[in-house]
């Protein structure tokens, strides 16, 4: 499995530098102000991809920090109030599975076995 992993990983990277190879000769301007002084010239067009990727991933951090500190407070309240966990927590398997139960059919004195949702 893991030689496979591997030949995955270096054909993306061939793919990539293949990639950023035959664009670098791509140059654009990028303005970043309204003026003169906010502008850059002949900047390769790879470069300008690889900086908004980065200011992307970078975007996301507060919001993985938020939802990971609302996590935390959820589960300071529960415990504070020793409630259960929540549908969203990990729980053992056993809580998970269906329990069914036999049910003698009554009516007809045969043991017939009747699985019931409890």
């Amino acid at each position: 499995m893991m030689p496979l992993k591997l030949l995955w990983y270096i054909l993306i990277l061939i793919l990539l530098f293949t990639f950023v190879g035959l664009n670098l000769g791509n140059v654009s301007d990028v303005n970043v102000w309204f003026s003169e002084s906010g502008q850059f010239k002949d900047v390769p067009i790879v470069i300008s991809f690889f900086v908004m990727y980065i200011l992307g991933a970078l975007s996301v951090i507060p919001y993985l920090i938020g939802s990971g500190l609302k996590q935390q407070k959820q589960k300071r309240q529960m415990k504070k109030e020793n409630l259960p966990a929540p549908a969203s927590a990990p729980q053992d398997k056993k809580s998970k599975r269906k329990l069914l139960k036999k049910k003698v059919d009554k009516t007809t004195g045969a043991e017939e076995e009747k699985p019931e949702i409890i």
